[in-house]
C-alpha cells in the first residue's frame, strides 16, 4: 500500500470516529447483546431446556425473512431502529415474571435478533466507503464479540435480580434506537467509494452511476 492511500484512510478513519464508527459499533454490540443474552438466559425458563433452545432456535428464521422482505420497503436503518425498539419492549414485558409470558417474549426477542443481525450485516458494509469497508465492518465485529463476552455474565444477574438483565438491556435498546436516527439511510444508494460520496449519504446527495458516467 503507498503512502497516498494510507494517507486516504487515515483521514477517512478521522472522520468515522466522529460520525458513523461509534453508532455503528454500538449497533453490532446491541444485535449481539440481545442475542446472546436471550441464549445465555434461557437456562433459566420453565420447561425443558431442549425444547426450549430448540423454540429459540426456530424463532430466528421468521424475524430474518421478515427482515429481507423489509430492507427494500422501508430502509435498512428503519428497519433496524423497529427491530432493535421491538427488542426493547420485550425486555420490558419480560420483567413480569410469569413463565409463559416470559418464554414468549424470549422467542420474540430472538426473532427480532435475528432481524438485527440480518441488517447490521448488510447496512454496515453499504455505508462506508469502499477502501475502510472491510475495516469499518471488522471494528462493528469486534464490538460484537465484546457484547457476546459480556452477554453470559449480564443474563446471569437474574440470580441477583429477576428483572435486571432485562432492564439493562432494555435501556441499551432504546439508547441504540435513539442514536441510529443520526446514520444516513443507504437503500436505493450507490455504495460510496470515497469520503465525499460518503458525506453525502448524511446530505440525502447520493450519486448514481449515470451522473459518475458524464
Amino acid at each position: 500500500m503507498d503512502q497516498d492511500s494510507i494517507k486516504i484512510n487515515l483521514i477517512a478513519l478521522v472522520i468515522f470516529s466522529k460520525r458513523s464508527a461509534p453508532i455503528n459499533m454500538f449497533g453490532w454490540f446491541m444485535t449481539s447483546m440481545v442475542y446472546y443474552m436471550l441464549w445465555f438466559s434461557a437456562k433459566y425458563l420453565a420447561g425443558n431446556i431442549y425444547v426450549n433452545a430448540a423454540l429459540l432456535g426456530i424463532a430466528e428464521l421468521p424475524g430474518r425473512v421478515a427482515a429481507y422482505l423489509l430492507m427494500d420497503r422501508i430502509g435498512r436503518k428503519k428497519t433496524f431502529m423497529i427491530s432493535v425498539i421491538l427488542a426493547c419492549i420485550c425486555m420490558f414485558i419480560s420483567i413480569w415474571d410469569n413463565s409463559t409470558n416470559r418464554k414468549v417474549m424470549y422467542c420474540f426477542g430472538k426473532a427480532l435478533a435475528g432481524s438485527l443481525w440480518a441488517v447490521i450485516y448488510l447496512y454496515s458494509s453499504e455505508m462506508y466507503p469502499t477502501k475502510i469497508r472491510n475495516l469499518g465492518s471488522g471494528i462493528g465485529s469486534a464490538a460484537a464479540r465484546v457484547a457476546a463476552l459480556l452477554a453470559p455474565f449480564i443474563g446471569s444477574l437474574i440470580e441477583v435480580n429477576a428483572s435486571l438483565p432485562y432492564i439493562l438491556v432494555g435501556i441499551l435498546a432504546f439508547i441504540c434506537c435513539g442514536v441510529f436516527w443520526f446514520l444516513p439511510e443507504t437503500a436505493g444508494k450507490d455504495l460510496p467509494q470515497t469520503i465525499e460520496e460518503f458525506e453525502d449519504l448524511f446530505h440525502d446527495k447520493p450519486r448514481k452511476y449515470e451522473d459518475m458516467a458524464l
